[in-house]
């Protein structure tokens, strides 16, 4: 199914509903006829030596990262004073990006980001520290869509300061005079007790032998079909009807959940921002990164928003014109492109850029709300409402 599709306020259901039509079909048996999302789940890793949530001293509250402007903002008892951001560019990426941003330019909130690249992160940070990259670290590699683990080993040295987090995080522990050992580990004994987790998966496949190969796939059949003899549910089917569902508060039977904002018709929002939102990914960006390199951004040229000729004539757009895309939430300017390879009142404009490269300072996330999606708690990316305007 691949990534993307969850992103509304429906988008477990849809994925649910959509993983159960290879049960109707009967394909389910057979190698290639089913569905997947990703593949993580095959992955018997020992996840839980490697987050070591035994370590904690007590209760500590969780804030939700697509939340990170009203958590910024708003988190009381106590407010958030220090954050260290890592592997993300929040101030891009994350959604109510207006919000974002002013959370992070709060005078009394001390940012710490580790980076390659000035970011729109990184530029309201208190302290840059240079990160490595890839060729520049050990790391343990899993997949979204295959059966292989990797190694990573570095192929050069890092530059300068530059150092991997893990290694800052054990910096970071020394100089708090923390004495737990799990906080010094190096990233060679973290992978191996990631590996050491007895799962059939992982019969023989050592760290030794991953270093000298590379890589190597998972202890399963190939072909690999692998619901032939039984689903992981408790009834050992697939469950087109599900107590755990109705459990945790969620329609027991597959079907259809709808959207927060664009399957509203008739409504106050549907007639204040008549036409839906969608974010696809951009061909020469990949997420936000990349987005700042200069040969991409051209590649990838100016922000474009596609819109229908039935939507573009009622409002007098055409091709080529500077357009305001507005909520309530925000907005950000494109250029539209007035097609019929896009349906009447759904527009599009690609994801991925940087506010800093942005006219006004904001990108497509400016308009997107920070809620959760029916199942999982995921983003809402593609569950945005906006109206379209020509650009004074």
């Amino acid at each position: 199914i691949g990534i993307g599709l969850q992103r509304h306020g429906g988008g477990g259901m849809a994925v649910r509903t959509i993983t159960c039509i290879p049960g109707v079909t009967g394909d389910w048996k057979y190698a290639g006829g089913g569905v997947f999302y990703l593949t993580r789940g095959f992955y018997g890793v020992n996840w839980t030596a490697l987050r070591r949530e035994d370590l904690r001293p007590r209760q500590t509250r969780s804030l939700d990262m697509k939340r990170l402007g009203e958590v910024l903002l708003k988190a009381d008892h106590p407010p958030v004073k220090a954050l260290f951001v890592y592997a993300a560019n929040p101030g891009a990426s994350a959604p109510n990006q207006l919000k974002v941003l002013r959370g992070l330019a709060r005078e009394d909130l001390f940012t710490v980001v580790a980076e390659h690249f000035l970011t729109d992160t990184a530029r309201y940070a208190d302290m840059v520290l240079p990160a490595t990259m890839q060729i520049e670290h050990r790391d343990l590699l899993i997949s979204y869509g295959h059966l292989y683990l990797a190694w990573n080993e570095p192929a050069v040295p890092p530059p300068g300061e530059c150092l991997p987090a893990t290694e800052m995080f054990r910096r970071l522990a020394r100089a708090m005079g923390l004495d737990t050992p799990a906080l010094y580990e190096s990233d060679e004994s973290m992978a191996r007790q990631v590996l050491e987790s007895g799962h059939p998966s992982l019969a023989g496949i050592t760290l030794e032998e991953l270093k000298a190969r590379g890589w190597m796939r998972l202890n399963y059949p190939d072909p690999f079909v692998p619901f032939a003899n039984a689903f992981p549910t408790p009834s050992g089917k697939l469950e087109f009807v599900s107590d755990r569902m109705a459990k945790s508060g969620l329609d027991p039977v597959a079907g259809y959940t709808p959207s927060h904002e664009v399957s509203q018709q008739g409504t106050a929002l549907a007639r204040e921002y008549p036409l839906a939102l969608l974010t696809p990914a951009d061909h020469f960006f990949l997420n936000s990164i990349f987005a700042n390199v200069p040969r991409q951004r051209q590649r990838s040229g100016v922000v474009k928003l596609v819109i229908h000729p039935d939507d573009a004539v009622s409002r007098r757009i055409a091709s080529g014109d500077e357009v305001r895309v507005a909520n309530a939430r925000g907005s950000f300017l494109a250029i539209a492109e007035v097609s019929d390879r896009i349906r009447p009142g759904v527009v599009a404009s690609s994801k991925g850029r940087w506010p800093g490269f942005s006219k006004e300072g904001a990108t497509i996330n400016a308009t997107v709300d920070a809620r959760d999606s029916d199942m999982g708690c995921g983003a809402v990316y593609h569950d945005n409402r906006v109206r379209i305007e020509k650009a004074l």
